[in-house]
């Protein structure tokens, strides 16, 4: 039987803080159509990343989908050497489909043709390779 005295700091603390996890629990996140990954890692940033970010931000604003693509920044995606580069999720390609060396001036054809048609742009998104055959042990 639980003791029937006053409850203490500690134990009021540990009740707010149960109560505070059920609650964060309830958290919904939010749906978008698209989620665009812009590497700013420091080789993307010297060839203009941050520039290619906000001329898609731009574009997304200006046609309207502000509230259908989400759009971060994210440290680095490798493939360094090729940078500026992105990575759009969305329900054409679960995997999502990479853009490597995507400049500013690209931005107006990746978020009309990708973002808002549903079409990856071929000529600017990276050729996927088939991953190597795992070796067996003997």
């Amino acid at each position: 039987m639980a003791p029937s005295g006053p409850v203490s700091d500690a134990e009021e603390t540990i009740s707010k803080k149960k109560k505070s996890l059920k609650e964060k629990s309830a958290a919904k996140v939010r749906d978008y159509e698209s989620h665009v990954l812009v590497c700013t890692g420091s080789d993307c940033k010297k060839r203009g990343a941050k520039e290619t970010r906000k001329a898609i931000k731009s574009e997304v604003r200006s046609e309207g989908l502000l509230g259908e693509v989400r759009l971060d920044t994210v440290d680095c995606l490798g493939l360094c050497k090729h940078g500026p580069n992105a990575v759009v999720y969305d329900g054409t390609e679960p995997k999502g489909t990479w853009y490597l060396g995507l400049h500013e001036s690209d931005a107006p054809e990746v978020v009309e043709q990708h973002l808002k048609n549903g079409e990856s742009v071929e000529r600017l998104a990276a050729q996927r390779r088939p991953r190597k055959a795992k070796k067996t042990r003997k």
